[in-house]
């Protein structure tokens, strides 16, 4: 018996070292997403408080009652679209710049592979177990290198980044739902840059509700931290809270939006 445990435990570091990505692929495949519980397509509505509250500040658009940011997408093709309601006709371009000022909750939304977010980047093994390192092939990324550190339950803890200047340093953290059917949810990020003797650290804390009876991201809490390193000055910190509402899943109306009017489609 302990001769088969040995032989099992060598295959499995052999099969480790020798395909990183089949790893990676094995990972997302156990993170609980929308595309992992087989939603095919839907709409959804974000908000943010904060960002109407600026609109109005800012008087160009006379009195905001609300800005939403109506997602659609489907998964066959997979397709993203976003129109930003609730403010005037026109503005294409600011639109467009608000637009870009989502995306990075899109991401908790519809989040990408670990193979798609470090597209351009070559998987091998580390020298420590359970490391993968992706290593820059054009040459040209800002970050050279990434080494992304997994538990003993194969679960992503953290992601460094190797800069040529300061740090980069992003700690998920998941934990099993009983609305996950045994997968991985995120619950939370902190990610931490550190360049020039300045900081920056966004944390997101993540809650989910239910649509149609199935699991939804409703909430995306985040707090975002500036300060200089050297400096015994109080860091500025700003919260914002990113809602996901009226979600249509599965329902036909994403497919619709993009058989009616391709060019709406979000580059």
């Amino acid at each position: 018996m302990r001769a088969l445990f040995l032989i099992m435990a060598v295959f499995s570091m052999n099969a480790w070292s020798q395909d990183p990505v089949s790893y990676l692929n094995s990972f997302d495949a156990k993170v609980y997403s929308l595309k992992t519980k087989g939603v095919k397509e839907f709409v959804v509505d974000i908000e943010s408080s904060k960002l109407t509250k600026q609109m109005n500040e800012m008087m160009t658009f006379g009195k905001v009652k609300e800005v939403i940011f109506r997602t659609y997408w489907t998964a066959n093709p997979e397709r993203i679209a976003i129109e930003v309601i609730g403010l005037p006709d026109g503005f294409r371009e600011i639109k467009e710049e608000l637009k870009l000022s989502i995306f990075s909750v899109i991401d908790n939304l519809l989040p990408l592979t670990s193979v798609q977010r470090f597209a351009g980047y070559k998987f091998n093994t580390a020298g420590s177990p359970k490391d993968i390192v992706a290593q820059d092939s054009t040459g040209i990324a800002n970050v050279q290198s990434f080494v992304l550190r997994f538990d003993n339950q194969d679960r992503l803890t953290e992601v460094v980044g190797n800069k040529a200047v300061g740090t980069l340093v992003t700690t998920p953290k998941y934990e099993k739902e009983g609305f996950a059917a045994g997968k991985w949810v995120m619950k939370s990020t902190s990610t931490t840059s550190s360049e020039n003797g300045q900081s920056l650290t966004v944390k997101k804390e993540l809650k989910y509700g239910t649509s149609q009876g199935i699991a939804v991201l409703s909430e995306v809490e985040i707090t975002t931290e500036q300060k200089l390193e050297s400096s015994n000055a109080k860091p500025m910190i700003t919260e914002e809270t990113i809602e996901f509402k009226n979600y249509q899943i599965n329902a036909g109306e994403a497919l619709k939006y993009f058989l009616g009017d391709s060019s709406k489609t979000a580059p």
